[in-house]
């Protein structure tokens, strides 16, 4: 190959980049995204889908007696930035505590739970996803730390 047709492909290769890098700059999205979803974060008037106590069934394979029930009571986080939820989940032994953020939708909460030790050296911890169907119910998983595999659960308002 000749050092002449070396630098006329190289020359080539650089323009295509330049020109690449233009049109990639110019075809973005517009700002704010798809029309249906809301620029601000959710408001408390939006997020009332999940406050208030619910009926709650949950998986729990270690559990022989489950499908588990229990209650859960979700609130608006008063010390936050105004998107985040406080929960209780009760169930066997000590509730747990959940906290966690809405999505810009305000149809998904997720975030973290913690219950403490029940007496067996044992505190449970995780994370979980709760999504809004319809303002009467809620689906989503949880999943404890250090396992592999996430468990269902849903919510019917109390």
């Amino acid at each position: 190959m000749t050092i002449r047709l070396c630098h006329a492909l190289l020359a080539l290769a650089v323009m295509l980049g330049a020109a690449t890098t233009v049109e990639a700059q110019l075809s973005r999205p517009p700002v704010g995204g798809p029309g249906d979803v809301p620029i601000n974060p959710p408001t408390s008037r939006s997020m009332q889908d999940f406050v208030g106590t619910w009926r709650l069934t949950w998986q729990d394979p270690g559990n022989p007696d489950c499908p588990c029930r229990g209650s859960l009571w979700i609130d608006i986080d008063e010390n936050a930035d105004g998107i985040s939820l406080d929960g209780r989940w009760r169930m066997k032994g000590a509730d747990a505590v959940l906290h966690g953020t809405m999505s810009y939708q305000a149809k998904v909460w997720s975030g973290r739970f913690a219950q403490p030790d029940d007496g067996t050296g044992f505190p449970v911890k995780g994370h979980f996803r709760l999504e809004s169907r319809d303002a009467n119910t809620l689906t989503g998983s949880y999943q404890r730390d250090g396992t592999a595999v996430a468990f269902s659960w849903t919510a019917v308002r109390d």
